[in-house]
């Protein structure tokens, strides 16, 4: 079986999708499932998991319809607040859902570098493993010292980096460039 193991879906809206810059301009539009199932049929790909692109509930929710409108959204990587005082009930609300898979949090954008060691949010956490959720950690390279210390936290929880943790492959290009002789660079 050949899944697509991260892919967003949404209605594209200027303020809700802010994050989508002007380098990413060839994406300020709809993606919808019917976007992508010609594609996955063409090139044989049986599925996908659908990732949160907007950290509300109402995101999460957003998703879970489409996955029971949309057989090939095999799992959902929803948003919940981790850091909620509730998170035991929220966690409850979603468990009865088998195509909920896990969560994440855009931590990759939050001031804080050491977002992930915040007390209530390890507390959150701490809940998943018992609803046998996983979590996404979505961060950029700068973000990874705190990220191995949080996840040793948490032996037993099962979780995914998205994107690799975003490195810097753009600089690095050039930086290797400028090491390489000139008459070996492809052109």
């Amino acid at each position: 079986m050949i899944i697509d193991s991260h892919q967003h879906f949404w209605n594209y809206k200027l303020v809700k999708h802010e994050w989508i810059d002007d380098s990413m301009s060839v994406i300020r539009r709809d993606f919808m499932p019917s976007d992508l199932a010609k594609v996955y049929a063409d090139n044989a790909i049986d599925g996908c998991v659908a990732v949160q692109a907007d950290q509300t509930t109402e995101e999460t929710d957003f998703l879970l319809k489409l996955s029971e409108e949309n057989n090939f959204i095999k799992g959902v990587v929803g948003w919940v607040d981790l850091r909620a005082t509730n998170i035991d009930d929220v966690l409850f609300r979603y468990s009865p859902f088998h195509k909920i898979k896990g969560f994440r949090h855009v931590v990759q954008g939050e001031p804080d570098h050491n977002f992930l060691l915040r007390p209530n949010f390890l507390n959150g956490i701490s809940k998943l493993e018992t609803h046998n959720f996983t979590y996404d950690i979505l961060i950029f390279t700068h973000q990874l010292g705190a990220t191995l210390e949080f996840v040793k936290k948490f032996p037993n929880q099962k979780f995914v980096i998205d994107h690799i943790a975003k490195p810097y492959i753009k600089d690095v290009i050039i930086i290797a460039e400028s090491w390489i002789p000139q008459r070996m660079i492809p052109e």
